[in-house]
């Protein structure tokens, strides 16, 4: 099985996600946007992997946030780009009141 290299495409394109996953950040009453990291790695076959360490206010229902903002990224990505979302992987690194 071969490992996916991790490269960086162009600034454009990589700002370009980011810009996209922060739309549907922003979206998402729950979550700090402006605290939230977000990671983008490419592989050779213009596939990507989103990978977002999320805060989010105290009390909100994380896993079903989550899920719905994992398909939404998905699916933004897919029709706004050529990219193909191959993960996006969510952690809440820190609850706010």
């Amino acid at each position: 099985m071969r490992e996916a290299v991790r490269l960086r495409r162009s600034n454009v394109a990589y700002s370009t996600l980011v810009t996209i996953v922060m739309m549907c950040l922003k979206e998402q009453k729950e979550i700090v946007a402006e605290e939230t990291v977000i990671e983008v790695l490419f592989d050779e076959n213009d596939r990507c992997t989103i990978t977002i360490a999320a805060v989010m206010k105290y009390g909100a229902e994380i896993i079903p946030i989550c899920r719905k903002l994992q398909e939404e990224i998905a699916n933004e990505i897919g029709m706004m780009t050529p990219f193909t979302v191959k993960q996006v992987h969510i952690t809440v690194k820190r609850l706010v009141v």
